[in-house]
């Protein structure tokens, strides 16, 4: 009896159960659909700020929220590691503060620091 008990109760907790790599490799691909529609507007931005030459890597959402309940109106903040090819440290860690309050995504904002590795604990590639 007991036996039988222990079998249901771990059938019933693995069939109630969410594969998490789904959920994560789902939540990559949308970040990843973001990131591609912003990056045209990045690129211009960096192209501004550093002059031709400028490369990238380790492009991250590192925050998104909704503005206003019942709208498609959200901020985002986006970080990326900027560099030229041949650049000894330090580099630069650019974040754009984006919002798309009239309907385009714009950039409201841009910080830059000084870092001196090219990655950060935020980079992963493309899925």
């Amino acid at each position: 009896m007991k036996k039988k008990i222990m079998i249901l109760f771990v059938f019933l907790l693995f069939s109630n159960s969410k594969p998490t790599y789904a959920v994560t490799a789902q939540n990559e691909v949308l970040e990843d659909a973001v990131l591609s529609i912003l990056f045209p507007t990045i690129n211009k931005e960096l192209f501004k700020m550093f002059g031709p030459g400028e490369k990238y890597n380790c492009a991250a959402i590192t925050n998104i929220k909704k503005k206003y309940n019942g709208t498609y109106v959200f901020g985002a903040t986006i970080q990326l590691v900027a560099y030229k090819p041949q650049q000894n440290p330090p580099y630069t860690l650019v974040k754009f503060n984006f919002s798309n309050d009239d309907g385009v995504w714009s950039i409201k904002s841009v910080t830059k620091e000084p870092i001196q590795t090219k990655t950060t604990d935020l980079c992963r590639p493309p899925v």
